[in-house]
């Protein structure tokens, strides 16, 4: 049966609140990533930056297909490094060999730039991929010693990047990216900014939470960044495209994106099935990931709105989710 264009209409919108709940967008720009990474805990309030070990703020880029977020990541927090003069910023890459790898190495082989590195990244984690974008596009190196000095995190240096590439998934993320810190001394970070993919950034902040719940009080401030959120709209299709395939009748509307950036994200299916999939995994019962399931993120509360979005882009979809 044809797509409507108001069934357009109504899968749009639908998957717009969704998109925009499971972004969860904190941070933003250079001055909200400041803010999210020097705002010091109640405990450290009264100590100053440069006297206090736990002022150690960390930035986690998670690897994703979807390599804007990266050139996003590294570009903001490489002039946050050239225009702050205080406290020890640590940026961790994060990915292992998973099942969106390959995504990730088909993106990078497209990528205008990005594509001359292709054949030396072959077959390498996530995280390696980012490793040598980082090095050879935004001059920032990692921690090249395979075991930790004894020392730590050294606290004049004012950018240590670390590399995490064995997690597979979300919780991994959480898990691996706190031994690594763990090893190099940052066991009470006072900040910790989690750059994830936009479909999946609040699920990731919320592994965050449930691996750094043991710390009480002393947990560090947790922030969202996705980079950008992906907003869709319907095309506008002539009576002769008519088609039953709801996700060729949508389009991407990022506010400011052209069609060339647009390449380089999802297809439309997949984005799709991205966000279906996302919200029976953040729901706390015995199928998703919270306390009352799998018990690897800490309780998200899912608003009515988002639940409602939910099943009308079910419905739209022909799927009743996974």
């Amino acid at each position: 049966m044809p797509i409507s264009p108001e069934n357009a209409i109504q899968a749009a919108d639908a998957a717009n609140v969704i998109s925009e709940f499971v972004a969860h967008e904190q941070v933003r720009s250079l001055t909200d990533l400041r803010s999210a990474l020097f705002k010091l805990s109640d405990s450290a309030r009264n100590q100053s930056l440069e006297s206090n070990l736990g002022s150690t703020s960390v930035v986690v880029l998670c690897a994703s297909a979807v390599l804007y977020t990266a050139e996003t990541v590294m570009s903001i927090v490489a002039e946050l490094v050239e225009t702050t003069q205080h406290g020890t910023i640590v940026l961790v890459l994060c990915g292992g060999i998973g099942h969106s790898t390959q995504l990730m190495h088909d993106a990078l082989a497209q990528h205008p730039e990005y594509c001359r590195i292709s054949s030396q990244v072959h077959g390498q984690p996530e995280a390696r991929i980012l490793e040598v974008i980082s090095e050879q596009f935004f001059h920032l190196g990692a921690e090249k010693n395979t075991q930790a000095p004894a020392e730590g995190i050294a606290p004049s240096q004012r950018l240590t990047i670390l590399v995490e590439d064995t997690s597979t998934n979300c919780a991994l993320n959480a898990i691996n990216t706190r031994k690594v810190l763990d090893t190099y001394g940052c066991t009470s970070p006072a900040s910790i900014v989690v750059a994830q993919d936009p479909t999946m950034c609040r699920r990731t902040v919320a592994a965050f939470e449930r691996v750094y719940a043991d710390k009480m009080d002393d947990a560090p401030l947790l922030a969202s960044w996705p980079t950008f959120i992906p907003i869709v709209a319907p095309k506008d299709c002539a009576p002769s495209e008519q088609t039953s395939d709801l996700a060729s009748c949508l389009r991407y509307d990022v506010d400011g994106w052209n069609g060339s950036r647009n390449n380089g994200l999802w297809s439309m299916d997949r984005f799709m099935s991205l966000l279906i999939g996302e919200i029976p995994r953040m729901r706390d019962d015995e199928n998703g990931y919270g306390p009352r399931g799998k018990g690897s993120i800490t309780h998200v509360e899912i608003p009515m709105e988002v639940e409602k979005a939910w099943e009308t882009l079910c419905d739209l979809l022909g799927q009743s989710g996974r």
